[in-house]
């Protein structure tokens, strides 16, 4: 259904459910191995969830999509949808809303930010060193030690970045909170769904539901961990819809493990750009999105480490008919959606 001011209106596609989800878990999974090509499916998707709406869009000459996605819907990231010449990111800015955003949809941010950065570099049993961590928070947070960061304020890493630590800042409402870590999501577990901290404890999601406005006044809490965004649909809330509720009137979250160097000059490029162009949240993050698929980015990393991925075949997908690879063109190393697409705003996008 698409709603805008004078226009309603209901589209529909014919595929059964378990169709869908099949092509959607499909896709998803190929979205995961950079050295896949996911296009020919992300077009398939796109025909069948936005293409009959695509007239109607051009007419009322729209530019945000503020998305409502139940079920599988919820683990796609509709910036990745593909029309056959382009993603579905280079035409729109996507933004998700739920039941948990809707009260600070329409708060305007406040002219000036500051931040705060927590972050976890160190291995933790379990857990692998994240070694470009703290040039992603140098990056974005300026101190006196790192005076290149886009944004002033304080940046916590490793033995720094305890709950207790963490509790004290929030307490002085730092509009950004950028959250550099590991994120471990057991569905249907609350206890055992959890953040991990730089000092190797665990913060679950049921201690986090036990809060009270925990993230008052942050207009935008980014979450660079892997899975933030997604619960079981049931049972679990995804760590992001539970910071919305616990005040976060906007939240970036991620879809996927992320690419531990590819992130730190991503949410570089963000920050700039909302910050010295003064775009919305939904702009910047469609133009770092850009800026990947077309290989202009701005920012530095301290390693080359990419992440090794292995590619196994969706169950429902035919195992003899493979994606094609994917060719990067060499001046965009980072275009494949692997490293741009797992990211996805929610709530408040001003």
């Amino acid at each position: 259904m698409l709603i805008a001011p004078n226009f309603r209106k209901a589209y529909q596609s014919a595929i059964s459910k378990k169709e869908l989800n099949l092509k959607i878990t499909a896709l998803c999974e190929m979205l995961k191995n950079p050295r896949q090509d996911p296009r020919p499916l992300a077009k398939e998707l796109y025909d069948l969830i936005i293409g009959p709406v695509v007239p109607d869009l051009t007419v009322l000459n729209a530019k945000t999509l503020m998305w409502s996605l139940d079920g599988a819907l919820r683990y796609l990231p509709i910036s990745a949808l593909y029309d056959g010449k382009q993603y579905l990111v280079e035409t729109y800015r996507n933004v998700v809303f739920t039941l948990a955003s809707h009260s600070g949809l329409k708060d305007q941010p406040k002219p000036t930010w500051n931040g705060l950065g927590l972050g976890v570099s160190k291995p933790q049993p379990g857990f692998s060193e994240l070694k470009a961590v703290k040039a992603e928070l140098d990056g974005i947070v300026r101190t006196d030690s790192s005076p290149q960061g886009v944004l002033p304020g304080l940046i916590g890493l490793d033995e720094a970045f305890t709950l207790d630590a963490m509790k004290q800042e929030l307490r002085r409402s730092y509009p950004l909170v950028h959250i550099a870590s590991h994120f471990k999501l057991t569905p249907g577990n609350d206890t055992q769904s959890f953040l991990l901290l730089g000092d190797g404890t665990h913060l679950p999601l049921s201690d986090i539901i036990k809060q009270t406005n925990l993230f008052k006044g942050v207009e935008l809490l980014t979450l660079s961990a892997c899975n933030t965004g997604v619960g079981d649909g049931k049972e679990v809330e995804g760590f992001g819809v539970l910071a919305q509720r616990q005040g976060a009137k906007g939240v970036i979250a991620t879809l996927w493990p992320v690419d531990d160097a590819s992130t730190g000059i991503f949410m570089q490029n963000f920050y700039r750009l909302r910050e010295q162009e003064k775009l919305t949240k939904a702009e910047a993050l469609q133009r770092a999105q850009l800026l990947f698929i077309t290989g202009k980015t701005q920012g530095t990393s301290d390693t080359t480490q990419r992440a090794t991925v292995e590619y196994t075949t969706p169950e429902g997908r035919d195992a003899t008919a493979p994606a094609a690879p994917f060719t990067p063109n060499p001046a965009a190393p980072y275009s494949h959606p692997y490293y741009w697409a797992p990211f996805f705003l929610m709530g408040n996008w001003l």
